[in-house]
Order: structure tokens, then C-alpha cells, then sequence
């Protein structure tokens, strides 16, 4: 009897601890929420692979999560995200957003960058009543899909003056197998012109 009152307390114990523990967590959680503040960013570009309590970092380092994602009312083509970052976050005035992508997996992160030491922090610089607004900028693969179209624009350019070049030269090859003379009259007509200006640079040395 003695052994199972004593488990019994053991037991009980066990569960407040665990109970207390779990009641300090949350407590926890919900200052840390207090503490943190809502920043807002509106993309241009798809957020594809972005999800709700993916992390923003800073230079690498977790600063907050993504809270809601929504279509912008104002502009359908452009998606609003809003993020709670750490109150001690040094986001400031120039500092930017951008879409990075963890790998080959898909899944997609918000990075921040930039942010001078002399610039103002966003927070001080928003207007009372107004949520701080981070600008985005395109991710790396949107900006090089962005100029996919120029470059291959640029390559068939290079490809037709290339084409061309081949079928002159191949106009010419045919000439000359039809008539080789040609090749002994181009010849003798450089050599002409050369003589021509030969006599013209010694005469020009008579001269002086």
C-alpha cells in the first residue's frame, strides 16, 4: 500500500509539472507575440511555394514568420504578405524583400536585405495608425524568365547574320567552281591594286 501511495504522488507530481510547464510555454508564446511587430509586402510575382509560418531572414538569420497572404483588393496582379518580426529586427527605411527558394524542393522564404546604418528604422518612419511596409524586389528567377524573351531575341539575331554570312559564302563557293577564273581574276586584280599603289607611293617620294 505504501508503494502505491507513493507512486500515486509521484504520479500527481509529474502532472503538475507537466501541466505548469506547459502553461509557462504559452505564456511564452503569447509575450513574444506581443513583442513582435507586423510588417507588410506587396509582391509582383507569383508567391508560389510560400506558406503561412515560413520564415523571413535577415542576411540568413530567422527574424519572424509569414502570418497571412491575401491577393492585393487594389491590384489583382500583385499579392499582399504580412510578416511578424522580432521587435529588435533592424528593418529600416531601404531595407528590401525578396522571394528565395530553400533548394529544389520549392518551398519558398521571404529574405530581407539591405538596411544601412544611417538609415532610419521603418517602424519610426511610418505614420501612426499605418502598418510598416517593407518594398519587394523580383526574385533572381522571375528577373531572368523577365529576360528570357531579349536574349533569345538577341540569339536569333546572331543566327540569321550567321545563316546569311554561310549562304553568301556558299554563293560565292558555287561561282567559283563554276568558273575558277574568277579566283585567278580576283587575284590578278589585288595584285593591280597593289602595284597601282606602289607606283603611286613612289611617286609621291619623287615629289618630296
Amino acid at each position: 500500500m505504501e508503494s502505491d501511495k507513493h507512486y500515486f504522488i509521484e504520479g500527481l507530481f509529474v502532472i503538475a509539472l507537466s501541466i505548469a510547464a506547459a502553461f509557462f510555454a504559452v505564456w511564452l508564446s503569447r509575450t513574444g507575440d506581443k513583442d513582435d511587430v507586423v510588417y507588410r509586402i506587396h509582391f509582383d510575382e507569383s508567391v508560389s511555394g510560400l506558406a503561412l509560418g515560413e520564415p523571413v531572414k535577415l542576411v540568413g538569420v530567422d527574424v519572424g514568420t509569414v502570418k497571412t497572404m491575401s491577393i492585393d483588393t487594389k491590384d489583382p496582379r500583385r499579392v499582399q504578405v504580412e510578416v511578424k518580426l522580432h521587435k529588435d529586427a533592424p528593418v529600416k527605411t531601404d531595407t528590401k524583400a525578396t522571394l528565395r527558394s530553400k533548394g529544389i524542393t520549392g518551398v519558398s522564404f521571404i529574405e530581407l536585405s539591405g538596411g544601412t546604418s544611417d538609415a532610419q528604422t521603418l517602424v519610426a518612419a511610418t505614420p501612426a495608425g499605418q502598418v510598416p511596409e517593407i518594398p519587394a524586389e523580383k526574385s533572381s528567377l522571375t528577373t531572368m524568365l523577365e529576360q528570357l524573351p531579349k536574349v533569345i531575341a538577341k540569339f536569333s539575331a546572331i543566327e540569321d547574320k550567321a545563316k546569311k554570312v554561310v549562304s553568301d559564302a556558299g554563293a560565292v563557293t558555287a561561282e567559283v567552281k563554276e568558273n575558277p577564273s574568277l579566283l585567278l581574276r580576283g587575284r590578278k586584280d589585288g595584285d593591280k591594286k597593289k602595284a597601282e599603289g606602289k607606283k603611286d607611293s613612289e611617286k609621291a617620294g619623287g615629289q618630296d
